[in-house]
């Protein structure tokens, strides 16, 4: 089994046009790195550690503005123990996890993350809403204890209103729909709050690893770089990577 094969020589194996490929070098942030969401770090470590001790644990809904980090420390829970394998599946491919949950039960030496990224705005008239919803709960198929669901959304209820009123002919009976999927998440963690005091000190995380001097200069230029942009983890990121490649 191909599948059975890549998972056991890697730590993550990503789906692409339905087809799974293992990962050779996997993008795995520190968990020190996320500043400014030490409480939603802590939530979801917390959660990880008991998937990974056998204890009760809940699928999560991290949702918030872009580019804090949401996915980011999805992937950061691969630092927790070696025994945590990822599978990251396109919201639109999510009937492969029926597949997948019958080769978790096979695989009970390893825990499970599966990462559905982006389920802010969903394109298949319901069709991932009504597969999610079925495989969280109430499905014919048991869920496998060692496996978790965690995705990402840049909204709570995953889309906005006005959204639904433009694309849909019966807008509310869909937000029903996507309010029940939202209700199935145990653990909903919000990435609300980004102030410039958090964008500043994940600048000064992010020169001490480029080794370049913090200064008040560099701190009025990635004031000014965030104000053009947003005050966030990416930004920070970017601005830094900016910085070294122009102003160095």
């Amino acid at each position: 089994m191909e599948l059975l094969k890549l998972f056991k020589n890697h730590r993550a194996v990503a789906l692409l046009n339905g087809k799974p490929i293992g990962v050779k070098r996997v993008n795995i942030p520190p968990l020190e790195d996320f500043v400014g969401v030490e409480r939603q770090r802590e939530l979801l470590v917390k959660n990880t550690l008991a998937l990974l001790e056998g204890k009760p644990f809940n699928d999560a809904l991290l949702w918030g503005k872009r580019g804090t980090g949401k996915s980011s420390l999805v992937r950061a829970m691969l630092n927790l123990s070696p025994r945590l394998k990822l599978l990251q599946v396109d919201k639109e491919e999510v009937g492969f996890l029926i597949e997948f949950f019958n080769l978790a039960w096979e695989l009970n030496d390893f825990k499970f993350l599966v990462l559905v990224d982006d389920l802010s705005v969903l394109t298949e008239e319901g069709k991932t809403i009504r597969l999610l919803k079925t495989l969280l709960e109430g499905s014919v198929f048991e869920r496998p204890p060692n496996v978790a669901i965690y995705a990402t959304s840049n909204r709570r209820n995953l889309t906005p209103d006005t959204f639904l009123e433009r694309e849909y002919k019966f807008p509310r009976e869909e937000l029903e729909e996507r309010l029940a999927l939202v209700d199935r998440f145990g653990l909903k963690i919000g990435f609300t709050q980004f102030s410039p005091k958090d964008y500043i000190e994940a600048v000064k995380l992010y020169c001490r690893k480029l080794n370049i001097p913090f200064d008040s200069e560099v701190e009025r230029e990635a004031l000014a770089y965030a104000r053009e942009r947003d005050f966030s983890g990416r930004s920070a990121y970017q601005f830094v990577r900016y910085y070294a490649s122009i102003r160095l």
